[in-house]
This record gives structure tokens, C-alpha cells and sequence, in this order.
């Protein structure tokens, strides 16, 4: 068993770079801060696949690309913080290359996420998306006349949903498979059809 730290990461993350068409002459492989401050984050994330698990396992994390994708997101908003928008980008870019789903490196997402299968889906720019949340794939989070959605703790999105412009998503609310969403959607709720109708879960 290979576990990750930041003491190990950087040549797994050498390696993967390697394998693809981006540049990464520029890229410091044995950065610390960066990588701690990422697997501080990145391990809630992995527990709510490997939900017993308290050190990260490289071979989980290579059985589910979805891990992958979300590691390389963790790297890039890392990076972006740090005002590197550059090394960010590429992170992004090995990211969406890995796992067949894009993050944008300026979205904010808290701790626990978890993509189901994940193939197509965009999370754009500057999206704000809370603690816990669980992502199905061809889902879309992006821009609608300059806005863009928040979603609060504990949302769950269904396979083919958007969700669009400057609107909150609450706590504990659910966004049906195939949604179209340019509404608030309240704790608690549901969000179902085209375009989005609200349903309480109670």
C-alpha cells in the first residue's frame, strides 16, 4: 500500500504530468505548504468514498478518477489562492484531462465532495458550493447574466441538471436529474422539471 502525503505526492503528480501534453518545467514537485494544505481538505473528500479509511491510499485513489479529478482541483485552488494563476491552470488542466469533468480553480467548494461518475460535468468559475455535496455527472454549475449559483451543506444533484445565475441553493436541498434551475431553491427542497418547480421534501 502507497500511502499520499506531502511528503510523497509530488512524484505521483510528476508521474501523471508526464503522461500527458501539458508543460510542467515550471512546476515545483516538492512544494509542502502546498500539498498539506490540500490533503488536509482532500481527505474528507476521499472518506466519503472510503469512509473507514483515515490515511489516503494511492491505489483508492487511482481506482476512482473521480478522486483524481478532485485531488488535482484541491492542487489548483491551492495554487490559485496564492495568486499562481498559471501553475493553477495547469493543475485544472490535468484535472479535466484525468477525470473527464472540469472545475474551474476560482470555484469554491467546501470540504466532503464526492462526484458520481462525474463524465461532462462543469463546475464553473467562481461557484460557491458548501460542505458534503454530491455531484452526478453531465451536471453544469455556471454563469447567468454575471451570476453565479451558491449552493449551501448537504446538496445532492442529479445526473443532466443546471444550475444557473445568482441563486442560493439550500441546505439539504436536491436538484432532480435533468433540472434547469434559475430559481432559490429553500432548505429542505426539491427541485424538479423545466424549468425548475419547488417540492418540499416534508
Amino acid at each position: 500500500m502507497i500511502l499520499l502525503n506531502e511528503h510523497s505526492i509530488g512524484l505521483e503528480l510528476k508521474r501523471w504530468f508526464s503522461k500527458s501534453i501539458l508543460n510542467y518545467n515550471d512546476i515545483n514537485f516538492e512544494n509542502i505548504n502546498v500539498f498539506k494544505k490540500t490533503l488536509d481538505i482532500f481527505i474528507y473528500d476521499y472518506q466519503r468514498y472510503f469512509v473507514a479509511e483515515t490515511t489516503i491510499n494511492l491505489e483508492n485513489v487511482l481506482s476512482r478518477t473521480e478522486l483524481v479529478g478532485i485531488l488535482l482541483y484541491r492542487i489548483s485552488r491551492e495554487y490559485y489562492l496564492l495568486k499562481n494563476e498559471y501553475i493553477a491552470q495547469q493543475y485544472a488542466l490535468l484535472g479535466r484531462f484525468l477525470s473527464g469533468f472540469e472545475i474551474y480553480y476560482s470555484a469554491e467548494i467546501g470540504k466532503g465532495l464526492k462526484i458520481n461518475h462525474g463524465l461532462g460535468s462543469v463546475i464553473g468559475a467562481r461557484v460557491t458550493i458548501g460542505e458534503n455535496a454530491l455531484i452526478h455527472q453531465g451536471v453544469t454549475f455556471g454563469d447567468k447574466n454575471g451570476g453565479r449559483p451558491i449552493l449551501l451543506n448537504n446538496v445532492t444533484v442529479f445526473a443532466g441538471a443546471c444550475i444557473l445565475g445568482n441563486i442560493t441553493v439550500g441546505n439539504n436541498a436536491v436538484i432532480a436529474a435533468n433540472c434547469v434551475c434559475f430559481i432559490n431553491v429553500p432548505d429542505d427542497n426539491y427541485a424538479i422539471g423545466v424549468p425548475a418547480k419547488l417540492i418540499n421534501k416534508h
